[in-house]
């Protein structure tokens, strides 16, 4: 299911990344106490439009997770430090 990009945006921002601003997108690093770290995302800096489910799926993969994980991590049901576990886990942090 599509989402708006504001929902979306305000629910990584919430999670701890850190939205960095360039000429044609914004780039969401996950920080971890404070740090960058290569786990990123992309969102176009167009109109506050819906977010196709191709689009949601791949921002998900980009950032490691399951499509649903990613919808948890949006809607508050996966914690900030659930989600730094599981990278960790992963190998993706440290």
């Amino acid at each position: 299911m599509p989402r708006r990009a504001r929902v979306v945006e305000r629910g990584l921002l919430r999670k701890g990344f850190i939205r960095t601003d360039t000429h044609h997108r914004r780039f969401h690093y996950f920080g971890v106490d404070g740090t960058e770290t290569k786990v990123s995302t992309y969102m176009s800096q167009g109109a506050d439009r819906d977010i196709s489910d191709r689009l949601l799926a791949e921002m998900a993969r980009q950032l490691h997770l399951t499509r649903r994980q990613f919808d948890q991590l949006i809607d508050r049901s996966l914690f900030q430090t659930d989600y730094e576990a599981m990278l960790r886990r992963g190998g993706f942090i440290r």
